[in-house]
């Protein structure tokens, strides 16, 4: 498969994206989030795979080609070449990754005693339980069996624009993945400054497929964030404008149009009321 042509790696994640979307498309909208993401994750890690094959990067052996597939959240093949033959610190991201995971559990019971259901308070809690917390645990987990894995979202509070909070702290796998399968191909042909912008479309895209495609409300929301940060990162570069406070502002802001209403209503509240009923 790693030798197939670029269009029909792209090709094959989308037809299967598209019969997973009938298979659940009967299912509650949780549902059909977690099945099309899932989808989506392997399948772009399968574009990832390819796209560093085609670059001359190595073979991985199955087994950690499986872990990097079903039991990591990055993008970037690298440190699986060498799994456990890397020895690294681990026990910080164990210590702030629980420490996220407490606080961010405990601020969803806050907001539920408080009955505060406003998207950003709960999205901020579930953000720092599971994207500071989780997945930094995860981090720690296989830095301790010797893989040379990062942390993948990164103190944003620190973050110095638009490009930097983009680039270095915000899901960078995510980040991995863009670059590797979409921004790289792009520039080849249309330089940096357009293709960073069009990245910026089409992760507005992909976030459709898994935000508004399962509740099937709220189309074209996320595109028009994404969109308009790819706008900012692209006057922070040119003219300067842009700085901490006018990323993290827009961010919070925006937080709103990402997540349109059906999916705040059908799967953040109710997730956030599942975890403070059964924790």
């Amino acid at each position: 498969m790693w030798d197939l042509p670029r269009w029909a790696v792209w090709g094959l994640v989308i037809a299967i994206y598209m019969a997973v979307h009938v298979l659940v498309i009967d299912e509650n909208p949780f549902l059909r989030m977690v099945a099309l993401c899932s989808v989506l994750m392997a399948g772009m890690k399968a574009v990832v795979y390819s796209e560093w094959r085609r670059g001359g990067g190595g073979w991985l052996r199955w087994r950690p080609y499986l872990y990097f597939v079903a039991a990591w959240f990055g993008m970037d093949p690298r440190p699986w070449e060498k799994l456990g033959r890397v020895r690294s610190e681990w026990k910080k991201d164990m210590i702030v990754g629980l420490g996220c995971l407490i606080c961010g559990v405990s601020l969803l019971f806050l907001f539920e005693f408080m009955e505060i259901a406003h998207v950003i308070a709960v999205f901020i809690a579930l953000s720092m339980a599971f994207h500071f917390g989780v997945l930094r645990v995860l981090t720690g987990y296989w830095r301790s069996r010797g893989v040379g894995v990062r942390a993948l979202f990164r103190n944003p509070l620190e973050a110095r624009g638009f490009g930097d909070f983009w680039g270095k702290r915000w899901n960078l796998a995510y980040s991995q993945m863009m670059a590797i399968a979409v921004q790289r191909p792009l520039e080849e042909r249309f330089g940096r400054a357009w293709a960073v912008f069009t990245v910026f479309v089409i992760s507005g895209l992909f976030h459709e497929l898994a935000i508004t495609v399962p509740v099937g409300a709220g189309y074209g929301l996320p595109t028009l964030f994404f969109t308009l940060q790819g706008g900012f990162v692209a006057l922070e570069r040119t003219f300067g404008v842009g700085g901490k406070w006018l990323c993290l502002g827009s961010l919070v802001l925006g937080i709103p149009v990402l997540f349109p209403p059906a999916f705040v209503d059908a799967v953040i509240l109710p997730v956030s009321k599942f975890l403070t009923q059964w924790i």
